[in-house]
């Protein structure tokens, strides 16, 4: 009993099952590429994203030393009050100023007279 041994439909069935997957399998790529794309433009702004909080954190933390609106008025009534002080000053050491004028004139005149 002799067998024979035809496998011819088989090649072609595995070639249409190749050819048929190899369709497939460029379909899927045209299909998954964009995806693809969308995921390294997603992964590039996410990025660009977290660069973006780190320097908005920088801000945030440089806003708070930066005096506030408040800050400059207390130190605006400071410096009037300041002035204040300082004219009231100025005013008590007027006195002492022509004090220190008459000596002056007084040492000056003992020292032309004592010479001469």
């Amino acid at each position: 009993m002799e067998v024979d041994l035809n496998i011819s439909p088989f090649v072609v069935w595995a070639v249409a099952g190749s050819q048929i997957l190899t369709f497939g399998l460029t379909v899927w790529n045209m299909l998954a590429s964009g995806s693809r794309r969308n995921a390294q433009t997603l992964e590039t702004h996410g990025r660009t994203l977290r660069g973006l909080e780190e320097r908005m954190s920088a801000v945030e933390m440089a806003m708070r030393e930066i005096p506030s609106r408040r800050d400059f008025h207390d130190l605006d009534k400071q410096m009037t009050e300041l002035r204040g002080a300082m004219s009231v000053l100025g005013e008590r050491l007027r006195p002492i100023e022509a004090v220190s004028d008459r000596l002056q004139d007084l040492l000056m005149q003992e020292g032309r007279n004592g010479r001469a």
